[in-house]
């Protein structure tokens, strides 16, 4: 990373304000494979971001949306995995929640491609992190932890 004292304010913007989400160690669930792929959903998630910032949403949206839908498949097919490997006595609320994000964001991504609105897929992401990611995904941390 530069060094802070020596960026212009132009610079620095360019540099911090084409992301979303700063990934911050507090995100860390301490499992390392989780939260390398959490790091991959922020990934993508501040790839669509910075599109939508600099106008290249529209070329942007479609291998988004695609990325996402592979990228989980596979997490959520590693935390599935791990959580009934850990014995999570909460194991089949946790996959109707994937089961529900699943529908969503086929749902949203389709609507989203049709109507041509980056910000619909957007605010989708952003809710998942929050909701999801940042909430849901923590009990079974806690759980692990105990």
């Amino acid at each position: 990373m530069p060094d802070q004292k020596k960026l212009t304010e132009a610079q620095h913007n360019l540099i911090h304000h084409n992301v979303l989400i700063m990934w911050k160690p507090e995100y860390n669930l301490g499992i390392p494979i989780v939260d390398e792929q959490h790091r991959g959903v922020v990934a993508t998630i501040n790839s669509l971001y910075y599109g939508m910032q600099n106008k290249h949403a529209d070329t942007m949206l479609r291998p988004v949306i695609e990325m996402i839908n592979n990228y989980t498949t596979i997490h959520f097919e590693t935390e599935e995995d791990f959580l009934k490997k850990c014995g999570y006595p909460d194991l089949e609320q946790h996959l109707e929640l994937h089961n529900e994000l699943k529908k969503k964001l086929s749902s949203v991504g389709k609507k989203s491609i049709w109507e041509q609105d980056p910000s619909q897929f957007m605010e989708f992401l952003k809710t998942w992190w929050i909701d999801h990611i940042c909430k849901k995904d923590w009990l079974f941390r806690d759980y692990l932890l105990k």
